[in-house]
């Protein structure tokens, strides 16, 4: 049962897979290439700085140890995996041909974060194999455990976290169009939130070392991406088709979600600001926006409302 449940699931998702691993082969090879090209320009001597040998990320001029585009790759598998299937009803059909929801779940959380593992060795793999036969003669490329230990994990860890927030969105977001909005709108809200968290953690009374705040990075993703992990095992053992299509497909979460954006929002865009009235005027745009998303009639709902009173 276990083992044809991964079949369906396997069948259902590999051309995505596929795609998505098309995607980063694809893009890391052209980075590749343009960073070698521009590396001939500048007449550079090597391509991995001695940052290498320290325990940090490493992201110099022309070497990247854990690319960008798998992350990117992570953030899109999330979004798409989950949105796909209630789009198409196909969690509906697992459900009636006698699995559990909560099996179905898991496995294909399971089988996702698997294949994106894969996807992830074999472009490094890739990637690495091309700079060493690619590098023109003379210029050294080495390579040192440390910084490609902590680069590979702390990528890893973040593309989990994101993949963990698109995966937990596209579950509880019935709307295509608004859960591409929201996920895209947060995700860039998390570079204003590490840029205000850096200087906090770096000085007094934290202090934390260059490294110290890498490994506390990598610890909050993950351990954000398990508790949205088993959050979206509880939201999904009582997911109902009478909300599908709506924008929350929980409607429990509908104030909660709204207090935490106002909150999060407001939070922001107000921080180190010191002129009050700029906060209070945030903050009301932020509740009537928040307001107005969450609680809005769809326009076909008010279309028809329309013209059912002048019909009548």
């Amino acid at each position: 049962m276990h083992n044809q449940l991964d079949r369906l699931i396997w069948r259902r998702h590999r051309r995505l897979f596929l795609a998505l691993g098309a995607l980063a082969l694809f893009a890391n090879v052209v980075m590749v290439i343009i960073a070698l090209s521009s590396r001939q320009t500048a007449g550079a001597h090597q391509l991995v700085g001695a940052s290498i040998h320290h325990w940090a990320t490493y992201k110099g001029d022309y070497f990247t140890a854990y690319s960008y585009w798998l992350i990117f790759v992570y953030w899109l598998a999330g979004l798409l995996l989950m949105n796909q299937d209630l789009k198409d009803n196909f969690n509906q059909f697992l459900f009636t041909s006698g699995f559990s929801r909560q099996r179905v779940y898991w496995t294909k959380l399971r089988q996702s974060l698997v294949v994106l593992l894969g996807i992830s060795i074999v472009t490094i793999a890739v990637q690495y194999s091309l700079y060493w036969l690619m590098k023109p003669h003379g210029v050294s490329f080495t390579l040192a455990w440390p910084g490609l230990l902590t680069s590979w994990i702390s990528g890893l860890a973040a593309a989990t976290g994101l993949f963990a927030i698109c995966w937990f969105a596209a579950l509880i977001i019935g709307q295509t169009g608004a859960l591409i909005v929201t996920v895209t709108g947060f995700t860039l809200s998390l570079m204003s939130v590490g840029a205000i968290s850096q200087p906090i953690l770096t000085n007094r009374p934290f202090s934390l070392s260059g490294s110290q705040l890498t490994w506390l990075v990598i610890g909050v993703w993950l351990i954000a991406a398990i508790i949205l992990f088993v959050w979206g095992a509880v939201l999904y053992q009582h997911l109902s088709l009478e909300h599908n299509g709506e924008y929350l497909m929980v409607p429990q979460l509908k104030r909660p979600v709204y207090l935490v954006f106002v909150i999060y929002v407001t939070g922001i865009f107000s921080w180190g600001d010191t002129n009050w009235v700029a906060d209070v005027v945030t903050f009301l745009i932020t509740v009537i926006f928040g307001y107005a998303w969450l609680w809005r009639p769809r326009i076909g709902e008010r279309l028809h409302q329309w013209r059912a009173r002048h019909d009548g």
